[in-house]
């Protein structure tokens, strides 16, 4: 098995946090959730307090605004992403030895069916930004209400071993509590709200600057299977990864957008006949497992043989067209995992911004203090289960190879 660059990039920086934590303990503090499956090592610094101080003084109405949307935006998040949760568990308990995985840990070297390969400099980078971006909105939206920041600084989050980087600021707690409930949940839905913000603008860029150019750039000679849902029409007739598909019910599909603008028309129970490099396919669509009206193959594609466009190079380079889509990459990445990380973070289990939204917003319900931290604890315990078992899949497929042996 050839060695994955990116995992042992990993490795070597996961190292390089245990030396760099292990000199500098006296200064760091470690919050403990699950402790050791789940914890947070802390090191305080000042960075960036007078800059939340001057922002928050400068733009007090506009922040205001940014932090009334931000908790509607909150909830609706909440909603949207307890509610996928909740379904993707609810097809993996129903059978969880073949149902698609639910959740995977994004860490560089992954291969993730549908996405590029996230490479360990996209990664760090990303996450870099992603988290000074919500830390920083944390601040500022926690300084216009006049909630005193005492530190800001670095962090990493462990699951088992050191490995995620991430920022922090540490507001007064008991200020912030002593705030309105719109201020609290302004503050708490700031984080994920600025990184949903931040996701949504460069969509827009992606979609109107970037793709366009890179198209541009580029030629593709069809389109080649990449994956197949197991449970799904196309594995049970046979189809393999790696072919490549040439018509879809007699129309000739020659890119991704013409295999989807063809698979869209379908409709479940509907016959199919797919034509590949190798053979025909005869198939019967089946229902979409989140859109009931629409028929489902469970075949996923991508262009086949990629290549640059020769008036390109030779009108750029080829350098500086490699450089350019190592960088469309990183401009991926970041809407990618901005999006999902904002999602994800309005999740209401123990340490994220979700949490304690749902707590605040509890309390307009429940006024008894025992009772209030009773239902938002169930409340955390059932998220907690949702998301473990969304990892349940990719448990399975990893353990079930090794004891059939």
């Amino acid at each position: 098995m050839a060695l994955n660059i990116d995992y042992i990039l990993l490795i070597i920086f996961g190292l390089i946090l245990i030396i760099v934590m292990y000199l500098n303990r006296h200064r760091l503090k470690i919050e403990k959730f699950l402790f050791p499956l789940f914890y947070i090592v802390m090191y305080r610094t000042k960075v960036g307090l007078n800059a939340m101080d001057k922002y928050a003084k400068r733009y007090p109405r506009s922040l205001e605004f940014f932090g009334s949307l931000s908790i509607i935006v909150g909830f609706v998040g909440m909603v949207f992403v307890f509610y996928e949760i909740l379904l993707s568990s609810y097809v993996i308990l129903l059978n969880p030895t073949t149902a698609n995985e639910g959740a995977k840990l994004l860490l560089p070297g992954v291969q993730i069916p549908g996405l590029p390969r996230l490479s360990f400099f996209h990664w760090i980078i990303t996450i870099f930004v992603l988290a000074v971006v919500h830390e920083f909105s944390h601040g500022v939206v926690a300084r216009l209400y006049n909630v005193k920041i005492k530190s800001s600084g670095f962090a990493v989050l462990g699951i088992l071993l050191p490995l995620f980087p991430a920022a922090f600021v540490e507001p007064d707690e008991k200020q912030l509590s002593k705030k309105s409930r719109k201020a609290q949940l302004s503050v708490a839905a700031a984080g994920p709200f600025s990184n949903l913000l931040l996701a949504g603008f460069i969509f827009i860029i992606l979609q109107f600057l970037l793709n366009p150019f890179t198209a541009s750039l580029v030629e593709s000679n069809g389109i080649v299977i990449t994956n197949l849902d197991n449970e799904y029409p196309s594995f049970n007739v046979g189809i393999s990864v790696g072919e490549k598909i040439e018509e879809i019910n007699g129309v000739i599909v020659s890119d991704v957008d013409g295999f989807i603008n063809e698979v869209e028309k379908i409709n479940p129970g509907e016959e199919v006949v797919i034509k590949t490099n190798n053979s025909f396919y005869n198939l019967v669509a089946a229902q979409h497992p989140k859109e009931n009206d629409r028929g489902y193959l469970g075949v996923s594609v991508a262009p086949e043989n990629v290549g640059y466009k020769e008036a390109a190079v030779e009108k750029f380079g080829l350098t500086l067209i490699k450089v350019f889509f190592w960088f469309d990459l990183l401009i991926y990445w970041l809407f990618f995992i901005n999006l999902v990380v904002g999602l994800i973070n309005l999740f209401p289990i123990m340490i994220t911004d979700g949490a304690r939204m749902a707590y605040i917003g509890l309390s307009f319900f429940i006024e008894d203090e025992l009772k209030l931290k009773k239902v938002w604890g169930l409340l955390n315990i059932f998220c907690i289960f949702l998301l473990l078992v969304n990892f349940l899949p990719s448990v399975i497929k990893y353990f079930l190879p090794i004891l059939s042996v």
